[in-house]
């Protein structure tokens, strides 16, 4: 208490005790040097010059510091967010500067994030051209053959056709990905949660995908925690996610390879982990696997492997944040380990 009342006195951190302390010693300065004239009238006139004098020199700490918060925040204003203000008071007007501080600092990443986000648009509208373009040409280019029955017999007019129908396929693949991940990202999703046996859920997944998986020379293993796990979820879009990580593991293998699943359940928590044995990739790029269009070369090439527009990883990580849970990357030294972790949560339907 006593410490407060000596810091109100001493006029640190208060600008009211400092003006009072400025009237005071005005005061006492002018009855000091009044003192020594006997004429009432100049004595007045005076005494209220020499107070004026002694007031302005005790104040102008203040209104200095005051012009530098105007002045600062005429620099703020005219754009240059990088500009700060001194903070060498510890009065009010010290927290105003740090307030000013403060304000621009967060205007400054304000402008950053609207930066990143219009580059980041002008990068989704190139990729998005580009990978448009792609398959598109091709569509053209073999139709324009085609029109021009520029073939030699009906199986290559056959192996024309096939190709076409195979771009068109990838164009919609891209299409349909680009609608689903401008839709979950911008949260303009209802997700229809229905209660399901999450463990029955994978079994079947990793049954239908096997034959896939045979084609490409990786073998599929099972490591799933016995009993049924009852969870509410979208089915649709996990099934979606898990898959995009059941493609993303088997393009990514080392030939001939094993691509492990794992269901570790908790009373609480569930976590899928999917494991594969590919190449080595720097920090850099695992910080980058599940950013949009970010692409790497497969492992292998194959016709029955749809390709890759660098959305798979993504739409994955969008669909799990949804349901509340987390998607995570452990790599070493080429082993990759995607993981998906969700709360065994249940969902009452109201009716």
């Amino acid at each position: 208490m006593i410490n407060k009342i000596w810091v109100f006195i001493s006029g640190k951190k208060s600008i009211r005790a400092q003006l009072i302390w400025a009237i005071f010693l005005s005061f006492v300065v002018t009855t000091t040097l009044i003192s020594f004239f006997q004429n009432t009238l100049s004595s007045l006139i005076l005494f209220i010059a020499i107070f004026i004098v002694s007031f302005t020199i005790l104040t102008r700490p203040i209104v200095k510091s005051i012009w530098q918060v105007s002045n600062g925040l005429m620099v703020i204003a005219s754009g240059d967010l990088n500009y700060r203000l001194p903070v060498s008071r510890q009065d009010e007007l010290g927290i105003v500067s740090q307030n000013v501080n403060h304000m621009a600092e967060q205007l400054q990443e304000q402008v950053e994030r609207e930066r990143q986000l219009e580059s980041s648009r002008m990068d989704l509208i190139t990729s998005v051209s580009h990978d448009l373009r792609t398959p598109l040409t091709s569509i053209i280019g073999y139709l324009d053959l085609l029109k021009k029955q520029a073939f030699q017999d009906e199986k290559e007019e056959a192996r024309y056709i096939d190709n076409a129908y195979n771009k068109t396929q990838q164009l919609k693949q891209l299409i349909d990905d680009l609608f689903e991940y401008t839709r979950l990202s911008h949260g303009d999703v209802q997700l229809n949660f229905q209660e399901v046996d999450f463990h029955s859920l994978i079994e079947q997944m990793v049954s239908e995908f096997e034959p896939v998986a045979r084609e490409q020379g990786i073998n599929l293993i099972q490591e799933l925690s016995p009993g049924s796990v009852m969870m509410s979820i979208d089915v649709e879009k996990m099934v979606r996610a898990i898959d995009n990580l059941l493609m993303n593991a088997t393009k990514f293998s080392l030939l001939p390879g094993e691509v492990k699943i794992s269901l570790i359940t908790g009373e609480k928590y569930v976590q899928l982990s999917i494991e594969n044995q590919g190449q080595p990739i720097t920090k850099e790029q695992e910080e980058m696997l599940f950013q949009r269009f970010y692409r790497m070369e497969p492992m292998q090439s194959d016709m029955n492997m749809p390709p890759g527009y660098g959305l798979g990883l993504s739409i994955a990580k969008n669909i799990v944040e949804l349901h509340g849970g987390r998607i995570w990357l452990d790599h070493q030294q080429g082993d990759y380990r995607f993981c998906i972790e969700m709360k065994r949560t249940i969902h009452t339907m109201e009716f």
